[in-house]
């Protein structure tokens, strides 16, 4: 792995922790490939997830890639698509296109909606998502991590 590549996973690596930054109740965070692979995840409460096996988790995150790839097929007549929110019994799930995967962060129900995702958002503007060199310096940077074989997922339990 080059020195570029590792960079660039770091950064991918801080957006998501950034993400579990925002706010105390906001408890996994991961970047989504195109494929509907995990190359990235931040996770500060595991019990949201230690109840399903590897495979159903695989299956939730290619649900994720795929929910946001069929928003975007309306995106020229609907607009824009910020996000998609799931609501779940006790918790919420956003799912944010980002370039050609999905940031994917599973937070507690009872959350600021818009307040949250709005900091989101913002924090993926400052990691260079939204402008055009931005947006392709991304999409580089995922096609170049992909193709060095970076399929890892990176788990950080967080203890306060």
């Amino acid at each position: 792995m080059s020195t570029t590549s590792l960079e660039q996973s770091l950064e991918i690596s801080n957006m998501c922790q950034d993400i579990l930054s925002i706010h105390p109740k906001i408890h996994f965070s991961c970047y989504i490939n195109r494929n509907g692979r995990i190359v990235e995840s931040k996770l500060c409460d595991d019990g949201l997830i230690t109840d399903l096996t590897s495979q159903e988790l695989e299956m939730q995150y290619m649900q994720c890639k795929l929910q946001s790839s069929m928003n975007k097929e309306f995106e020229d007549k609907l607009g824009h698509l910020d996000y998609t929110l799931i609501c779940r019994e006790s918790t919420l799930e956003f799912i944010f296109p980002f370039y050609e995967g999905v940031i994917f962060v599973i937070v507690d129900k009872e959350i600021p909606i818009q307040s949250t995702g709005k900091k989101i958002l913002e924090l993926m503007r400052i990691f260079g998502f939204g402008s055009e060199v931005s947006n392709l310096r991304w999409k580089c940077l995922m096609n170049h991590v992909e193709n060095a074989g970076i399929h890892c997922t990176f788990i950080l339990n967080v203890m306060d």
